[in-house]
């Protein structure tokens, strides 16, 4: 995407969409009240590195990529993108509608176990075949530590 900007052609990296689309729920939930959490359970180091380098990955490399809607299976990869975000912000709200209560995080939606972790990891793993990127390798790996992370914690 281009736009001008006094005179001057800007292009804007369509990629940066996909992580600002993940995160705005993860945001809410910061600035939010939320309900009383229980005992935590631990999660083991290695994992919890793996799963927030790799998230962290994931959401910075998207910011240097466009999004290519021309290539091929385009079309069916955004279908799935926009239903992994629906299912994702329906989730949250669910979860913001429900007291913010905690057993909503990993209740199942659909019959998709773990909804709030398989969700934008399906996100993400499509959303780097449209951008032609390397964050296929670090997206599927966010996912995979991140759903474990969060059954971990179940």
């Amino acid at each position: 995407m281009r736009l001008t900007f006094r005179g001057k052609v800007v292009a804007i990296r369509s990629g940066a969409l996909v992580p600002v689309l993940v995160m705005l729920p993860n945001i809410a939930w910061m600035l939010l009240p939320k309900a009383d959490e229980g005992d935590a359970t631990a999660v083991p180091f290695i994992l919890t590195a793996v799963e927030n380098v790799s998230r962290a990955v994931a959401l910075t490399l998207p910011f240097f990529y466009s999004i290519e809607r021309n290539r091929r299976c385009s079309m069916p990869v955004m279908i799935g993108m926009a239903l992994a975000l629906a299912v994702y912000y329906a989730c949250w709200i669910r979860y913001f509608l429900g007291g913010s209560s905690p057993e909503l995080l990993a209740a199942p939606f659909l019959g998709i176990p773990l909804p709030m972790a398989v969700a934008p990891a399906v996100f993400l793993v499509l959303s780097s075949y449209l951008m032609g990127s390397r964050m296929f390798t670090a997206s599927a790996l966010f996912g995979v530590a991140h759903v474990w992370s969060s059954n971990t914690r179940l």
